[in-house]
């Protein structure tokens, strides 16, 4: 099932909250697939008010992180340092179980990591975003239904796009949580927001199921909700 959510951009972060919360809602002790970049950054911002106000309680989410560059564990441009900034400060968050791309071996901690997941029973949300060429988490073009947790090398446009972080050394590849893993999460929440994620989520939603998209997957999953602002969405087919 896919529920595509078109809304104004000004509440951009709350409806993506609001549909996170939705989908813990009655699960005890939740597994959450967090993402970083720009586009959840409104989402993390509603979640650290909803937590101080008392409208949001995430003492029992078990957090993981779906993907990490490969570079420096401490880089200001890492995703580890993105959640010290966006998801450590939200009250009552427990540490997110993360990659670690300073392991000697990068496919023994792809290992940790899935064995970790695991044993929390595998993802009851997954939180993503959708790269400019279709990504997801850091399966790229090519990636199959199938994947795994890995290593992975990075597409040109995944490292045009983290560029704008890291500048000329943006990592040539990362570590990242497979479409296994992802798509059989419970509920699996998209975001998309801005005019230039209008085509690829077009291509997403309305275009051929197709590994060379992998957002394109996403139908497959038992659960799935688009959650989109006016702009990302204007090249939808009408429903």
């Amino acid at each position: 099932m896919q529920e595509i959510r078109v809304v104004p951009a000004a509440s951009f972060g709350t409806s993506c909250l609001a549909s996170v919360l939705e989908a813990v809602a009655g699960i005890e002790r939740p597994v959450i697939g967090l993402p970083t970049g720009n586009t959840p950054v409104g989402l993390f911002d509603a979640l650290r008010a909803a937590a101080e106000d008392g409208d949001a309680d995430v003492r029992t989410w078990r957090p993981f992180a779906i993907d990490e560059y490969g570079g420096p564990r401490e880089h200001p441009c890492s995703n580890r340092a993105f959640f010290a900034r966006y998801w450590d400060n939200v009250p009552g968050a427990a540490p997110v179980e993360q990659f670690d791309p300073e392991a000697a071996d990068s496919a023994v901690d792809c290992r940790r990591m899935a064995e970790a997941l695991g044993r929390a029973g595998g993802l009851d949300v997954a939180l993503l975003g959708i790269g400019m060429n279709g990504h997801l988490a850091f399966n790229e073009p090519g990636s199959e239904r199938d994947s795994l947790t890995r290593r992975v090398e990075l597409h040109e446009a995944s490292r045009v796009s983290g560029s704008q972080c890291w500048g000329d050394e943006v990592p040539a590849w990362g570590l990242t949580l497979g479409l296994t893993e992802l798509l059989g999460a419970r509920t699996v929440v998209v975001l998309a927001n801005g005019a230039a994620k209008a085509p690829i989520v077009a291509a997403a939603i309305d275009g051929p199921e197709t590994s060379q998209c992998p957002a394109s997957l996403v139908r497959t999953a038992r659960r799935a909700i688009w959650v989109l602002d006016e702009a990302a969405a204007s090249l939808l087919q009408p429903r």
